[in-house]
């Protein structure tokens, strides 16, 4: 269950279609990005899809997809597929934050809301940089790039202690959403490749 929860903080599905579109001028990094943190803080539920490449020491999950409320307390169902030893396993999952098994940094409600483990990443994103327009599940979208500090990294995901490199993708629209997100975790060493994960939100509400 922890595993699951963990991952409600990183969610992807469709990718984004076609080269993006770098004729500007672009609103600025900096502003899409605050924006769609501000919009975020109002989101109360989600449909959330994410895939992991790599190896993340504490975090054997491969991909999730499902759907995550704050209503009714806090719940996410859906199914999960985690690395199990040289192979993998796919289950169902239905978590309720008021589950004694489940310890209160991994609920529902850790991760959506205003104070949501989402919304502090993109309240820290750093150096904020817009790069251009393309299109995410079917809709335009302006893809920005950035960083997060390690420290606010780990206050969202304990296992991770480095600095990350983000892309972050918003609504072309008002009001401006947050859409899809794309992080590259650095490796503890040099024998070993980045971690990237890759997430996106849809049916927000």
């Amino acid at each position: 269950m922890r595993r699951l929860a963990l991952l409600l903080v990183l969610l992807l599905p469709a990718g984004c279609t076609g080269s993006p579109d770098t004729r500007g001028p672009f609103p600025a990094g900096s502003d899409l990005v605050h924006a769609a943190a501000a919009s975020f803080a109002s989101v109360r539920s989600v449909h959330f899809a994410a895939g992991v490449n790599g190896v993340l020491p504490g975090f054997p999950l491969r991909q999730i997809e499902g759907d995550a409320t704050l209503d009714e307390g806090g719940t996410a169902t859906g199914t999960a597929d985690v690395q199990d030893g040289d192979g993998h396993t796919k289950f169902p999952f239905d978590v309720h934050d008021g589950q004694d098994s489940l310890p209160d940094a991994y609920r529902v409600g850790a991760f959506l809301g205003p104070h949501g483990g989402l919304k502090r990443l993109l309240d820290g994103v750093t150096d904020a940089k817009t790069e251009g327009r393309e299109n995410v599940d079917g809709a335009p979208a302006l893809r920005v790039a950035g960083r997060v500090p390690a420290a606010v990294a780990h206050g969202v995901l304990a296992p991770i202690d480095a600095d990350l490199t983000v892309k972050v993708w918003v609504s072309d629209s008002e009001p401006r959403r947050f859409v899809r997100l794309w992080v590259q975790i650095p490796p503890p060493d040099n024998h070993l490749s980045p971690v990237m994960i890759e997430l996106s939100l849809t049916k927000q509400a």
